[in-house]
């Protein structure tokens, strides 16, 4: 094929490259088809054991309208109603945690927090009704007081992964041994559900005792909002909007169209001809024979065994009897475009012209060039 590379060492290359990229191609369609789990920690678009997509995808069932929001929360990308949910952040500001208690305070419910939430919640609560954060806990807590965010569920199970050391006035609503995982707090019209430990809210754990119960609970009616800009999920378009892993592939099909490249392009080294040599044409090469069959010692043996052939070809060609007469063969010898010379000579038996013959026999034999 003309687009392959002439030496060995670039067919190599692009054959290396060429699986390469096929792998990873298939790589991507089987993550296409059979997705592995993957995902930030209490994302709704983790599907991984410390993600929240199956809490998404109970509350879509339940008839709840779920939302994700890419935009960094302000007073316009926030809902206007609803619950809106964001724990564990990779990324989030105080300036954006205040966002959110505007939102509570006009009637809507915050479910926020996570593993060591830091400063970030301070713009959430106030800085005097901060919770004290503490790292452990048990794999069981109990509902301490029935509430519109606790629902049906009275006890639930988790990872032990922090709780709240000191309340600072809030409500605890869920337990575990080492103290409350779950605070309630009042802002204006609306409430700040406070988590410390989110793990029972996990894709991993939700199936567990109560904790469907207490996800849908802490869901509210609905609309349900996933904070999905502090787990890095923007509102890219374009290229940058691909996952990673198109990414890599893209960035594979360049290096392979590149190696292509190189293994094409001209390299120093010595000349080489732009054609094949061909064999020489056939009657070039019968005409060399017959000249040899010339200067041999046996000329009229030669000379008869080249007229027998040519003989025999056209008497096949033109379906001609052993018997025909002269004016049949010479019409014969006409037809297949032989000369007048060399229809003379492989009909005349005593005609000693050994090129003429070995001229007609090429003719006869497909090579008359």
């Amino acid at each position: 094929m003309k687009w392959l590379p002439d030496s060995l060492e670039g067919r190599l290359a692009l054959g290396a490259v060429a699986v390469v990229v096929g792998f990873n191609l298939l790589a991507v369609i089987l993550d296409a088809l059979v997705p592995s789990p993957e995902g930030p920690r209490s994302s709704s678009f983790a599907t991984a054991p410390e993600g929240v997509a199956a809490w998404a995808d109970l509350a879509r069932r339940s008839g709840r309208e779920v939302r994700a929001l890419r935009e960094r929360p302000s007073d316009d990308s926030l809902p206007s109603e609803g619950t809106v949910v964001v724990l564990d952040p990779e990324d989030f500001s105080p300036g954006q945690a205040r966002a959110l208690r505007r939102f509570a305070e006009r009637g809507g419910r915050v479910v926020a927090g996570g593993a060591d939430p830091g400063s970030w919640l301070t713009g959430l609560t106030g800085e005097s009704s901060l919770p004290e954060w503490e790292r452990g806990g048990g794999d069981t807590a109990r509902v301490l007081v029935p509430a519109p965010e606790t629902g049906a569920a009275r006890s639930v199970t988790a990872a032990g992964d922090g709780h709240w050391a000191d309340a600072k006035g809030a409500l605890p609503l869920v337990e575990g041994e080492d103290g409350p995982i779950v605070l309630l707090q009042t802002a204006g019209d609306g409430r700040i559900a406070l988590v410390a430990d989110a793990s029972p809210l996990h894709n991993r754990r939700l199936d567990e005792a109560d904790n469907a119960a207490l996800a849908l609970a802490l869901a509210g009616p609905g609309p349900l909002t996933f904070v999905e800009s502090a787990h890095g999920y923007g509102t890219a378009t374009g290229l940058r909007a691909l996952p990673g892993r198109f990414g890599w592939a893209l960035a594979l099909l360049a290096l392979s169209a590149f190696v292509l490249i190189a293994a094409r392009w001209p390299r120093m080294g010595p000349p080489e001809p732009p054609e094949q040599p061909l064999f020489p044409p056939r009657r070039a090469y019968v005409d060399a024979l017959a000249a040899t069959l010339a200067r041999s010692r046996d000329r009229a043996t030669a000379v008869q065994s080249v007229r027998s052939a040519a003989r025999e070809r056209l008497a096949r060609r033109a379906a001609l009897p052993r018997d025909a007469d002269a004016e049949a063969w010479a019409t014969a010898a006409r037809a297949a475009g032989l000369t007048d010379e060399e229809a003379r000579a492989i009909q005349d038996e005593t005609d000693d012209d050994g090129i003429a013959a070995g001229r007609a026999l090429a003719r006869l034999s497909g090579g008359g060039r």
